[in-house]
């Protein structure tokens, strides 16, 4: 049986969900510490007023944010397990991933912070996501290598392998390696961020344990 709300509740749920979408792109965008709430606001088409009346402050926003973004990367797990292993999912969830923040265009400020010892200090919103990211990917791996995370390390060691592999691969894209600055090319962005998983997967294929149908 469907619950029915009252229209200004529905308004108001709408409304927080809409904001939530505009703070995962603006902050991926521009980093979280970069990004006025006004221009979340704005890239959702509510007056800033609006905002406050949903989110107490910018560090509850970038929570609600990340639980967003967090629930859309389990639900792509829970649909594909059966059938693609951890690597297989977090290689497809990469690329689209990437092609589509290539194509929405870091910001001058979130392309300078990848050349700071690190470009995650200070961004409740990524620190949010590596949290929740690396839980889903330590679940997985955990089945993929048939181990209980409560006696096994490995599962999380690879998880966090696997999602700070994408920082190492975007502060290689910005030069910080290589002296090769090719973060306006997104097929290279791509390809060293695809490479990363590539890698992970080769070194730790011999762990794999679940059998798929």
């Amino acid at each position: 049986m469907s619950v029915k709300y009252p229209k200004r509740t529905l308004k108001k749920n709408l409304n927080r969900e809409k904001l939530a979408i505009a703070a995962v792109v603006t902050f991926s965008r521009n980093g979280y510490p970069n990004t006025p709430l006004k221009e979340v606001a704005d890239h959702a088409g509510v007056h800033v007023q609006t905002l406050y009346k949903q989110f107490k402050n910018k560090e509850e926003l970038a929570i609600a944010a990340a639980e967003l973004a967090t629930r859309d990367v389990r639900a792509l797990f829970e649909a594909n397990f059966s059938t693609k292993s951890t690597f297989e999912i977090w290689r497809g969830w990469i690329e689209s991933s990437v092609s589509y923040l290539t194509n929405l265009g870091l910001g001058e400020d979130k392309k300078q912070a990848l050349h700071t010892p690190s470009s995650l200090m200070h961004d409740i919103y990524l620190l949010a996501i590596n949290a929740s990211y690396e839980d889903i990917l330590t679940e997985y791996l955990s089945k993929d290598f048939d181990m209980d995370v409560k006696t096994e390390r490995l599962p999380r060691l690879v998880a966090c392998m696997l999602w700070s592999g994408n920082e190492a691969a975007m502060k290689r894209c910005a030069g910080l390696d290589t002296s090769n600055d090719v973060l306006s090319d997104s097929k290279a962005v791509i390809a060293e961020s695809i490479a990363v998983v590539d890698d992970a997967e080769m070194i730790f294929s011999s762990y794999m344990k679940y059998q798929r149908t």
